[in-house]
């Protein structure tokens, strides 16, 4: 009894215990499975690839690496730079020692950041591998002449340049690749399922493609080596990596298309122009991947009317071979005037007619404007074309859209052309109309290499027999009034004392008269100028556009004076030169023709402005001063004399070397004999020793002594000074000295008279 009354308290406690368990298990895997499932991306975030993040990993290990790298550099550099400063200080406790190993540790710490961002960009470059692809166009398989089948393929460079962004933004400028491929190698062979399956079954066996540009095509030639064969695999090997594609190739049955049918005249003789190729028409945006593979022998072609009567003569020519992809031309006379033809081709044991109509070759593309204008100081020109053509074949009642067809023009090439050689002067050299519509206007843009007022228009399109030509003036057209100004020689050098001259080119598109004022900005005050017509040699502070003169050359003299700043010497000075129209001119004020304006100011100039360099050149020039030149000395004695080296010129000079020209026998010692600066106005002694031989002869002797110094590759030399020596015997006396003792025994003889007369 007190076992079952003690029970129930037991059973009520273990329920809520095994219930607390199950809710608390339930709260567990909830919260497992909520960690577990995969966050959701943010609003406009793109998830990332297994392989994109795989990349991206690696670039991020390398950038961290890069990051390291730097702030090692840097922290190096500030150890290397405190030493030093400590070592400028007095008692000092840092040695020499310590601060090379602190330089070295620092460049080793620039080398290891620099080979670290090369690795980024290896790393980068290596992920980005697949951006490089190839392409098979177009497969196709033919026969050859001595009937081998052959198979050619055409591949093209599908890829697009692609931008490092991770390497631009370390080496601080945009880093593109270009999409060009090289050393390409392509091998065929048997797909799997065959006999010899992997197997090279054309020759050559591997073919090599140096390079393949962006979207550039090439078309390889193989010859089969095994029979029947219809399944390959082209294998492509570059950059590292194999890429098979598997291709089956085609064969189609032979066809014969009539590509044009022209009649013309010849005289007072009609005759028909038809042109056949072996092989079907594609459109140029299909792939033409499949081809017959094999000639056509025997093809006789007969022009006939609606009756079937043959009315071209010759009535019925053979063509013996005509090969894939190969076009014929045949020309023939009508013997009848018909509005349409039946060309007859009889091949392969068939007969197939084309009903082709005529149209008389009226077509006319009509220039409507030729302007020229300027965009950005480059001179352009706009062409503007139409087709004007009328087919006087078409029947009456034909509708727009029939005149439309029959009066279309394709591939019409224009190119402008200099008058007087026929030289292309626009960029591109050449630009194409793919079709232009009857009684359709096309305007063309072109580039003048060449100003010229006048061009030829070359056209060129299928149905002319050859380019036609037409002579047109250039409309002059700007949305401003405008003078530009141009000079080939914008940049010179003058030398102090003397002037340098610019040439000017002012140009005026607009067709009325006007007058423009000549103004000179931010030229040095101490430099004079003055505009110059190059004919007249007058003076100009204004010149005058009209119609029938749209441009004029001027000169720009600008005048040096003799003595200038040594900061300004062989620096370059900036100045501009600026033709404004009347209200802008006087706007900007100035005084003499003289402007100082800021880079702001220029920029807003609504004119005509030319930039100039003016680079100012001191004149090297010497002088050696001689005191006395003139020497007297006794055998075997020396020469001993001063001499002065003075710089009378312009401009500071360096390495100036002293030369000297004495007899081969002498010798001689200048000192020093370089001096390595001498500014302008300083002057330097020079001692000279000539020390003539022991065996010298009694006479007068000549030396000189100069000075040379070389300045921009040239040699400049002062002027010769001429010494003379004069060498005298050792017991010689000389005329003096003679003349000084008999003036002493007079002067005793007349002591002696005088005393003994006072005596007496």
């Amino acid at each position: 009894m007190d076992f079952q009354s003690s029970n129930p308290p037991v059973s009520q406690s273990l329920t809520l215990l095994l219930a607390l368990v199950s809710v608390v298990g339930m709260l567990f895997v909830i919260t497992v499975l909520a960690f577990a499932e995969e966050p959701a991306p943010p609003n406009g975030e793109r998830t990332r690839t297994r392989d994109e993040q795989d990349r991206h990993i690696k670039i991020e290990i390398e950038r961290q690496k890069m990051e390291s790298a730097k702030r090692l550099m840097g922290k190096k550099k500030i150890e290397v730079e405190k030493l030093e400063a400590m070592m400028m200080e007095e008692n000092n406790i840092v040695t020499v020692a310590e601060v090379n190993t602190a330089k070295e540790d620092y460049e080793k710490a620039v080398s290891d950041y620099e080979q670290a961002k090369l690795e980024l960009q290896r790393v980068e470059l290596e992920s980005l591998q697949d951006e490089w692809h190839i392409s098979v166009e177009a497969t196709r398989l033919y026969e050859s002449d001595d009937g081998r089948e052959r198979f050619s393929i055409t591949l093209r460079n599908s890829s697009s340049p692609v931008k490092l962004l991770e390497s631009s933004e370390v080496v601080g400028e945009d880093i593109i690749l270009s999409a060009q491929i090289d050393d390409i190698f392509v091998t065929i062979k048997e797909q799997e399922g065959y006999g010899s399956s992997g197997a090279i079954i054309t020759e050559p066996y591997e073919q090599r493609i140096e390079a393949l540009k962006e979207n550039e095509s090439i078309t390889l030639d193989f010859e089969l080596i095994k029979e029947n064969i219809r399944d390959v695999v082209v294998e492509l090997k570059y950059s590292g990596r194999e890429d098979n594609k598997n291709i089956h190739l085609k064969q189609e049955d032979p066809h014969i298309t009539v590509v044009s049918a022209r009649r013309y005249k010849e005289g007072d003789r009609r005759r028909l122009e038809v042109v056949l190729k072996y092989g079907a028409l594609n459109d140029e945006t299909e792939e033409a991947n499949t081809s017959t593979a094999q000639e056509i022998n025997n093809v006789y072609v007969s022009i006939k009317d609606d009756t079937d009567a043959i009315i071209g003569f010759p009535y019925e020519p053979r063509i013996p071979t005509l090969k894939d992809g190969q076009e014929k031309t045949l020309d023939f006379e009508l013997r009848r005037n018909v509005d349409s033809v039946i060309v007859s081709l009889k091949y392969l044991d068939q007969e197939i007619p084309y009903k082709i109509h005529l149209e008389e070759d009226t077509r006319y593309i009509s220039i409507l404007s030729a302007k020229k204008f300027r965009v950005d100081n480059q001179m352009m020109v706009t062409l503007q074309l139409k087709n004007t053509s009328t087919t006087e074949s078409m029947s009456s009642n034909a509708t727009p859209e029939e005149i439309a067809a029959a009066n279309e023009i394709r591939g019409i090439y224009v190119s402008l052309l200099d008058v007087t050689d026929d030289t292309n002067i626009v960029k591109p050299y050449e630009e194409k109309i793919p079709v232009l519509g009857y009684n359709e206007a096309v305007e063309l843009t072109f580039q003048l290499q060449k100003d010229v007022d006048s061009l030829k228009v070359s056209l060129n399109y299928p149905e002319l027999p050859q380019p036609e030509t037409r002579l047109i003036y250039l409309q002059k057209e700007s949305a401003l009034d405008v003078v530009n100004v141009s000079s080939l020689r914008f940049s010179q050098e003058g030398n102090l004392g003397n002037s340098v001259t610019y040439d000017l080119t002012l140009d005026r598109l607009a067709e009325t008269e006007n007058t423009f004022q000549l103004r000179v900005i931010n030229l040095l005050n101490r430099l004079s100028f003055e505009f110059q017509d190059p004919e007249t040699r007058s003076r100009q502070s204004q010149v005058k556009f009209t119609q029938e003169q749209s441009k004029r050359n001027l000169s720009l003299i600008v005048y040096l004076p003799e003595e200038l700043d040594a900061s300004y010497l062989d620096s370059t000075l900036e100045f501009y030169v600026a033709v404004l129209d009347e209200a802008e001119a006087n706007e900007l004020g100035g005084v003499n023709n003289r402007l100082d304006l800021s880079a702001d100011q220029i920029a807003s100039i609504q004119g005509g402005v030319e930039r100039f360099e003016l680079i100012p050149k001191g004149v090297p020039e010497i002088e050696v001063f001689v005191q006395n030149a003139f020497q007297t000395i006794k055998i075997g004695e020396e020469v001993n004399m001063t001499a002065t080296l003075q710089n009378i010129g312009t401009r500071d000079l360096v390495d100036i070397r002293m030369l000297v020209d004495v007899n081969t026998d002498w010798k001689y010692t200048v000192t020093p004999e370089v001096i390595n600066s001498l500014a302008r106005t300083e002057e330097k002694e020079i001692q000279l020793t000539l020390s003539p031989p022991a065996d010298i002869g009694v006479g007068e002797y000549q030396a000189k002594l100069n000075a040379e110094v070389t300045v921009d590759n040239r040699k400049f030399e002062a002027r010769d000074r001429s010494i003379t020596v004069q060498v005298e015997s050792q017991t010689q006396m000389s005329v003096t000295t003679l003349l000084f003792g008999a003036l002493i025994l007079l002067m005793i003889g007349i002591v002696i008279v005088t005393i003994r007369i006072s005596r007496r």
